[in-house]
């Protein structure tokens, strides 16, 4: 696939399960918004691990940090993923998730890989990861 393919992969991924639209990126408003909502392509919670899942939409923090992994480094990501978190907690009135946090970490490091070895990995490590039967549980 290349290089080329993982980009256009990671992008049209970002936008259909995680609302990341970067042509709306000039407009912080509307793109934070579209994060923040239900993305287009839904999965709901059924076979993910209790261990990921805090709202209706646990692929949508998974993929938005496998973005987020696939195209910063990882100590850049994992900063983001804190800072993601601190601003849902003042967002929130309070509420810190931990689940959020062991997400994002799974997605920061399938994001690398998928960057390095191409879309082909993330189905498994995905399916070893998040599903219900996954060694978290």
């Amino acid at each position: 696939m290349g290089w080329a393919g993982s980009v256009w992969f990671i992008l049209h991924i970002a936008e259909e399960c995680a609302g990341i639209r970067l042509q709306d990126i000039g407009a912080p408003l509307r793109f934070l918004r579209q994060m923040a909502s239900a993305p287009p392509r839904q999965f709901g919670v059924s076979g993910f691990s209790p261990a990921i899942v805090d709202d209706n939409h646990p692929v949508r923090h998974y993929i938005a940090f496998v973005f987020v992994g696939f195209w910063l480094p990882t100590w850049l990501a994992v900063l983001m993923l804190y800072a993601w978190e601190i601003a849902g907690f003042v967002r929130y009135g309070g509420v810190w998730s931990p689940k959020d946090l062991v997400s994002g970490r799974l997605g920061i490091a399938h994001g690398r890989w998928l960057r390095q070895s191409g879309p082909t990995v993330l189905p498994a490590l995905a399916a070893s990861a998040l599903s219900s039967h996954s060694k978290q549980d």
